[in-house]
């Protein structure tokens, strides 16, 4: 037989994560190896259980399972994350998605639904629960649709092709030595492509400019 899905439960409820262990126990391919009540129980049980699966509830005390989610992505890449949620708002399903979790699935889902939904990502692919697929695909095609408008208007902002190797590195994290290294130029001269960026974009700070970035597509 084949080696059994090895599954993480991250719910500060006892009685839900026992209620889950026993339906997924009565699965001939799955396997509860271990249980969680926080963002930091989570993160010890993967580091001691490796799973390949963990079911996230989106409500966690102290952090939020989207939270957790990017947390234990960054860790463990390989391990997937299917969230679990009472919520089916826009914002919470962006916000798993760019966390890395594989799947979104509201806590009503039937147990079959749920059975195949840990098989899907366990195969390597995302599913979002075919009741919140509709708003996903809606919400991509206008950032899509945005996106084209603003790459086809972005050289309205007149950023030079310097300040956005700048804008980039500034959106990565790196600092201004780190920059002026990086593209062999002085530190001077990096913050006067910021100043420069800052005055073009109509923004304050380098956290409104990456923010202004990202959000209009000129860099990821």
């Amino acid at each position: 037989m084949d080696e059994k899905i090895k599954i993480l439960l991250v719910d500060d409820h006892t009685l839900v994560r026992e209620g889950f262990a026993k339906m997924l126990e009565l699965e001939s391919d799955m396997n509860v190896v271990g249980q969680a009540a926080s963002c930091d129980e989570a993160i010890s049980q993967v580091k001691k259980v490796n799973p390949d699966i963990i079911l996230m509830d989106i409500r966690l005390p102290g952090t939020t399972g989207i939270e957790a989610t990017k947390i234990i992505k960054e860790q463990f890449p390989k391990v997937e994350v299917i969230i679990l949620s009472m919520y089916n708002e826009d914002e919470y399903i962006f916000e798993a998605i760019k966390a890395g979790a594989g799947g979104y699935v509201l806590k009503d889902i039937s147990k079959e639904d749920l059975i195949r939904a840990i098989r899907v990502v366990y195969s390597g692919e995302s599913l979002i629960q075919p009741a919140l697929a509709k708003k996903v695909l809606k919400e991509f095609s206008l950032m899509a649709k945005e996106t084209e408008q603003i790459q086809s208007k972005s050289s309205l902002r007149g950023l030079s092709d310097r300040e956005l190797d700048v804008l980039k590195l500034v959106a990565e994290g790196r600092s201004n030595k780190e920059i002026a290294d990086l593209l062999i130029i002085g530190e001077t001269t990096v913050k006067a492509h910021l100043r420069s960026i800052f005055k073009k974009l109509e923004v304050n700070d380098r956290a409104q400019a990456v923010a202004y970035a990202m959000r209009k597509g000129l860099v990821n």
